[in-house]
């Protein structure tokens, strides 16, 4: 079963790029509604991840970073982490992500 990642269990969480696409539609654009929900193993998407900077901190780190999808479970993505954050300890490189559609905000399409 999918869940969404936690700071008490993953050190991170996800901003929702739909709700931030909807309260700043002129400066926050994010691909249609079908691309997102159609992703493929193999495509890299963006998120935006909210990070402990050391595990049980406060303060919190915010970066975008690339995910590739590894396998797709009713609805629900998980996918590798495709960076190395600069601003956490406890998430790194390589790592699994569980994502929805709603979290993506960008799909790399190649050069």
């Amino acid at each position: 079963m999918m869940r969404r990642p936690t700071y008490g269990e993953d050190h991170y969480v996800l901003h929702d790029a739909e709700e931030l696409h909807h309260l700043y539609p002129d400066t926050f654009s994010i691909p249609d509604k079908h691309r997102r929900e159609s992703l493929e193993i193999g495509a890299l998407v963006k998120l935006i991840f909210s990070m402990q900077v050391t595990a049980g901190s406060e303060e919190t780190s915010v970066e975008r970073m690339w995910v590739e999808v590894t396998s797709i479970e009713k609805g629900h993505f998980v996918g590798r982490l495709d960076n190395q954050p600069y601003g956490s300890n406890c998430v790194v490189c390589d790592q699994v992500v569980y994502f929805q559609a709603c979290h993506v905000i960008d799909i790399y399409l190649g050069e």
